[in-house]
């Protein structure tokens, strides 16, 4: 993996541990960590399959079957939506467990979320991180040179 590739992902990495520990913070000091809803959020496992798209110098998009799976401890009424797609949502209700997979075709990051039926609060969300291969450039092994220079 090249350094730009890298210093990408762990640039993603850290904004998100920046942004959990920003959030964590907030809830201790408004005394929001014993919501219910932050509770029930904890509760719930949401895996993606692929969990990263990287794409080569020549790629422009990611084209492939993406795999959520579900799961909590009690039975839950809920919905798997895609940040940016409408069209595609899949509800349960009274279930502990569910998959669902769709192909689909993307460019950015693809954030996949489970709601509340009305699809008001997140539950649970997770992101397909697309990282983008560099191009590397060839540095020649020796400086070209002439007598006329």
């Amino acid at each position: 993996m090249s350094p730009r590739c890298l210093q990408a992902l762990f640039s993603r990495f850290f904004d998100r541990i920046g942004s959990l520990c920003l959030a964590a913070a907030l809830c201790a000091w408004t005394g929001a960590a014993a919501a219910a809803p932050a509770a029930n959020g904890d509760s719930i496992q949401l895996e993606l399959r692929p969990r990263v798209c990287t794409l080569s110098a020549r790629d422009d998009h990611c084209d492939t079957v993406v795999e959520a799976q579900w799961r909590s401890p009690q039975d839950e009424s809920l919905c798997l939506v895609i940040v940016g797609r409408p069209e595609i949502k899949r509800c349960w209700e009274n279930f502990s467990e569910g998959q669902y997979s769709v192909k689909l075709v993307f460019s950015e990051d693809l954030v996949v979320e489970l709601r509340d039926p009305q699809l008001h609060d997140v539950l649970v969300s997770e992101a397909i991180q697309v990282i983008k291969e560099a191009l590397q450039l060839r540095r020649k092994r020796r400086q070209p040179w002439s007598i006329f220079n």
